[in-house]
């Protein structure tokens, strides 16, 4: 029997990476896993600093592509919402392109993978829950952003005729002849 191809999949946002979120760690726990069960990694897709709220990614899109072209049988992720924060789009992946093509995605930090009735529940459960965290986030960074406008704080960004002073708009001369 010949061993079982992986891709590894892993993820980090620009938010997490403020938080020292590791690629390297994903990566390193994810591959300890593959050689404990004896999975062979066909190779690693990295992407740093993407959202995981849809698939909008370019190494996303390079692990689909090599999934259609059967490069591999399985997907190894250390937790389903580096895949996605997206339980539907989670869910979709795994019925419409996994499961027909008799490859699964493993969860390497529980150990559950999507083949069984018992792992897919699981991971519709985790991936409800990524969602759920996914809009917690939101609606923190949106109210976060409301008190800081509120007192009269600039929340980000580049203004032409403007410069950010100690996290306040202040006039820039130069620029403000031109608007």
């Amino acid at each position: 029997m010949s061993k079982l191809r992986a891709a590894i999949y892993i993820r980090v946002s620009t938010e997490e990476q403020k938080n020292n979120f590791s690629l390297k760690a994903q990566e390193s726990i994810i591959r300890e896993y593959a050689e404990r069960k004896g999975i062979e990694v066909f190779d690693v897709y990295c992407d740093d600093g993407y959202s995981g709220k849809d698939y909008n990614r370019p190494e996303i899109q390079r692990l689909f592509r090599d999934l259609n072209d059967d490069k591999f049988d399985v997907i190894l992720v250390w937790k389903v919402d580096r895949l996605s924060r997206n339980n539907t789009d989670v869910l979709t992946f795994i019925d419409k392109h996994l499961t027909p093509s008799n490859k699964k995605l493993v969860i390497t930090s529980i150990d559950i993978d999507s083949s069984t009735t018992t792992g897919y529940m699981f991971i519709s459960l985790l991936s409800t829950f990524a969602r759920y965290e996914r809009a917690t986030i939101i609606d923190r960074v949106n109210s976060g952003m409301q008190k800081r406008a509120e007192e009269g704080l600039w929340n980000g960004g580049k203004v032409f005729g403007y410069d950010n002073v100690m996290k306040k708009l202040v006039v820039n001369e130069t620029e403000s002849k031109i608007v």
